[in-house]
């Protein structure tokens, strides 16, 4: 189901990333630093990368979502919330290293906590999730996670 707020892509996800941009592709903002491994993201203030954690290349449901409370997934493995600004609502995308879609889903207002999700059924599957907010929120974990992510840790921004 597509509507203004929500859409479901089914993304091709390789070189261990899934990203959200609201610009355009930058080989700059695209490297992963020591630290950015680590953490498991490259965080850009409009540019946001996360590590998909299966190693292989595989297509997955990603779930877009906007909506005025966030509300965890009880599927969820990982859960990471950054800010995220937006300059131009249609120009936001959703890619890997191999294939990008546009965002239809209306994101009109500049800045919102982007909820990142792993979550696990029957298949790996992805959730993002846009909570449009006037303070940027601290990028953080807000769960403890078999792949070394403590609730309530902050990630930090930028090449790392």
């Amino acid at each position: 189901m597509e509507d203004d707020k929500s859409q479901i892509v089914d993304l091709l996800i390789s070189h261990n990333q899934i990203l959200i941009r609201s610009r355009s592709y930058s080989e700059q903002l695209s490297q992963w630093g020591k630290e950015n491994i680590e953490q498991g993201a490259v965080l850009h203030s409009n540019y946001v990368i996360f590590d998909p954690l299966p190693s292989d290349a595989f297509g997955a449901n990603v779930f877009l979502r906007l909506t005025d409370e966030f509300v965890i997934d009880e599927k969820t493995q990982r859960c990471i919330v950054t800010p995220f600004y937006v300059d131009d609502g249609n120009k936001v995308e959703v890619a890997s290293a191999t294939e990008k879609f546009k965002i239809n889903i209306k994101l009109e207002a500049p800045l919102y906590s982007l909820y990142y999700e792993i979550c696990e059924s029957d298949e790996v599957f992805y959730k993002f999730t846009f909570v449009p907010t006037k303070i940027p929120i601290k990028a953080q974990y807000l769960i403890d996670d078999p792949w070394g992510g403590e609730k309530d840790k902050t990630l930090k921004l930028g090449f790392l």
